[in-house]
């Protein structure tokens, strides 16, 4: 499909890329944009609208769009949110620490008088954009269709319900441990009732929760210091027979978290929609459409009634949300090695180039003329393109945009998800 904008800018109906031919060639139309590829009327139309159906399948990781019109998919999108800015935080963090005790003498150190960081409502900036990505892509949609109505799937995540499904009234007040007969029994369930120690022994099936801060060092009773050990492995710890391993673990309710409060940011928007849930989305994907496990085929199946049929779109667009630069100026133990952020050859990193391997995006430069191409998905094209084979499509922006057959999608998803079983099966035989 070709989008059209008026010659005032605002979006028509698609149209065939015959048609966006003739009127490029009649020079009735300019081209606007190559990917997703839009063009611009240079006369004056009617703007006849039809009506369009949008479908926003809301995630913590990836977000899917679609948009149906006259039983036809008109656009397709799945976008790959951000989850480098709480890392990116931390180093922030870690450089202005180190570069206080450098560059000056003294100075008192500021917490808790940043009026931002206790504003109402305020959200950690990790979430934030996440919610913003979901904000832009319906603008996206809204800048390039004429879209009669949005709807979202706002599937209603209840962290209390998934722990304890029978929790009512004042239990939503008191935390997940007042679930539990006392804080052990939290830990025991917490560690599926098995040792921690990691020890390859006959363990003991009496059970102990082990401070891992002693209480005569200040350790608290809380479950973040509490681990599950049998009675024989805590006895041979304190005797010092073993050291206990630090194990991190992962917290498992942290996308229903960040969806529960996507979820109530977007329904208290300005954006008109209307609500559909999880349950009914899979129903008619699977059992209607017949159609393949993607975030963009869940949108369509939003968009749609559960007797209608639809035809899908052979091409999907693939975006990815970037920060707006490359802000490490330096390196070095004092930061004496200065490293090119900005252009070098007439490139910057994460510009859109077409090389001799395929079309794909700078991920490395090196000074010697050679740089490294990816995909959007960070896959290495060319691990080391000479800068004279790269031709430049587009700079770089805070959204990386590549349009694919839909067929290579679901294959590359599912060749990554191979490769993580894979990868977790090696880890456990180790």
């Amino acid at each position: 499909m070709v989008y059209v904008l008026s010659k005032k800018g605002a979006p028509l109906m698609p149209c065939s890329p015959r048609k966006a031919r003739l009127l490029l060639a009649g020079n009735k139309a300019k081209v606007v944009r190559k990917t997703p590829f839009i063009i611009k009327l240079v006369y004056g139309s009617t703007e006849y609208r039809q009506t369009i159906i949008a479908g926003l399948d809301t995630g913590s990781t990836v977000v899917g769009c679609a948009a149906v019109a006259n039983g036809r998919v008109v656009y397709q999108s799945e976008t790959i949110l951000r989850n480098d800015i709480t890392g990116k935080l931390t180093s922030r963090s870690s450089y202005r620490r180190t570069r206080r005790g450098r560059k000056t003498r003294y100075r008192a150190a500021r917490f808790n008088n940043r009026s931002a960081s206790c504003r109402k409502d305020r959200l950690p900036p990790s979430l934030n954009s996440k919610i913003t990505s979901h904000q832009r892509e319906v603008a996206a949609v809204n800048s390039i269709l004429p879209v009669s109505e949005w709807v979202f799937e706002l599937a209603a995540f209840d962290i209390h319900k998934i722990t304890n499904p029978e929790v009512t009234g004042t239990g939503y007040q008191q935390g997940a441990l007042m679930q539990f007969y006392n804080v052990k029994q939290f830990v025991y369930a917490r560690d599926n009732y098995r040792c921690q120690s990691g020890q390859k022994i006959k363990h003991s099936t009496r059970l102990h929760a082990h401070h891992k801060l002693f209480k005569s060092q200040g350790g608290a009773d809380t479950q973040d210091n509490l681990i599950t050990l049998c009675e024989t492995c805590h006895a041979d710890l304190h005797k010092g027979l073993f050291a206990l391993k630090a194990k991190t673990s992962r917290s498992k309710t942290k996308h229903a978290t960040e969806m529960g409060v996507i979820k109530s940011r977007l329904a208290k928007s300005h954006i008109t929609h209307t609500v559909t849930f999880g349950y009914e989305t899979k129903f008619k994907r699977e059992q209607h459409l017949k159609l393949d496990k993607t975030h963009a085929n869940d949108a369509i199946a939003i968009c749609v009634k559960e007797s209608a049929s639809v035809l899908p779109m052979d091409n999907i667009l693939i975006k990815r949300h970037l920060s707006k630069g490359d802000y490490q100026q330096t390196s070095g133990k004092r930061s004496q090695l200065t490293i090119p952020t900005g252009k070098l050859f007439g490139f910057r990193k994460g510009d859109k180039v077409a090389t001799s391997k395929g079309i794909g995006f700078v991920k490395g430069k090196r000074s010697s003329g050679y740089f490294s191409i990816s995909d959007i998905d960070g896959g290495i094209i060319h691990a080391s393109e000479k800068v004279s084979n790269c031709i430049r499509l587009a700079a770089r922006s805070t959204t990386q945009v590549e349009e694919i057959k839909l067929a290579t999608l679901i294959e590359r998803r599912k060749e990554a998800s191979l490769n993580k079983q894979l990868k977790k099966l090696t880890k456990a035989q180790a």
